[in-house]
């Protein structure tokens, strides 16, 4: 005998016997579920489902409609109501139009209407009278303007002055122009300075202020600029 079977402490032997038993359990239990359902399993299967299907109208059911009250008997008169008696027609006249003639006529009738005549009021004539004194003229000229020599401009302008009363010339209109605005303003310009001198006309032995009845022209010339 070995020291391994003399040994008090022994290795446990495997349980594989146990293992055998329930794994054979396990295959009798499929193969007897298989075998129920080939057999009799399956035909109640088949024979459930392969029953007629039935189907049944069903009919909708409508609800009941409420009954509409019968309508009001008609209302009974006492008297029978009077019977219909249309309108009767009116007719205007109207007058004819009226003819040419009758407003030819009315036209005739009518005076003309006569507008008076408008009465246009002339303002006074200024007092005219009066001489120049051509010496004052003379010693004040009007200078010539620049522009108009270099634009080689000359000609006259002719005049009429007003005398006051103090025996000046204050005031100038241009009765005829020279053509040339410049030439023109410049003399006016020097005439109402009132360096020029006159001899006013006198009325109850008192001078007064008035224009000069003659023109006076002035004339402007490149030779006398140069």
């Amino acid at each position: 005998m070995s020291y391994l079977s003399q040994s008090p402490y022994r290795r446990p032997q495997p349980q594989s016997s146990g293992r055998l038993v329930g794994i054979v359990v396990v295959i009798l239990l499929h193969v007897g579920v298989i075998y129920a359902l080939v057999t009799g399993l399956a035909r109640e299967v088949v024979h459930v489902i392969t029953d007629p299907i039935k189907t049944e109208i069903i009919e909708e059911i409508t609800p009941e409609q409420p009954e509409t009250p019968p309508p009001p008997p008609p209302p009974k008169f006492d008297t029978p109501p009077p019977p219909f008696i249309p309108p009767p027609e009116i007719q205007i006249s109207q007058p004819p139009p009226p003819t040419t003639t009758a407003i030819q006529a009315t036209t005739a009738e009518r005076p003309p209407v006569v507008q008076p005549p408008t009465r246009v009021v002339a303002p006074p004539a200024p007092p005219t009278g009066g001489k120049i004194d051509v010496r004052s003229l003379q010693r004040n000229r009007a200078e010539y303007p620049s522009q108009s020599i270099r634009l080689e401009e000359e000609g006259t302008t002719v005049l009429r002055l007003f005398c006051n009363a103090d025996g000046r010339i204050s005031d100038a209109t241009v009765e005829r122009s020279s053509g040339h605005d410049r030439l023109d303003n410049a003399w006016l310009r020097e005439a109402k300075r009132g360096r020029w001198r006159c001899e006013p006309p006198t009325a109850d032995g008192k001078p007064q202020g008035a224009w000069l009845p003659s023109l006076v022209p002035l004339t402007f010339r490149l030779e006398d600029a140069r």
